[in-house]
């Protein structure tokens, strides 16, 4: 067994040019949270879609990484005000 199967972490590796700015915090991104895996069942349930019917993020994506998203994984966003 290799020493980096012990742990169950995920270690992602920014610029420091990508953590000047708080993406999550700037006022013109909308919120973002990851969804739990039964609250992700209750949104396909509720709006009868399957999970391939959901928009997708690619893995270089600036909340995903910051997340730590997986594949499979479902954000909810939420958008103050007007959409353009």
């Amino acid at each position: 067994m290799k020493s980096w199967d012990l742990f169950s972490f995920k270690v992602e590796i920014f610029q420091i040019t990508d953590l000047l700015v708080n993406i999550t915090k700037h006022e013109l991104k909308p919120k973002h949270r990851v969804l739990t895996n039964e609250e992700k069942e209750e949104l396909l349930k509720k709006y009868s879609v399957d999970k391939k019917q959901l928009s997708r993020r690619t893995v270089k994506d600036a909340i995903a990484r910051y997340y730590a998203l997986e594949k499979g994984q479902v954000l909810e966003i939420t958008y103050n005000g007007e959409i353009s």
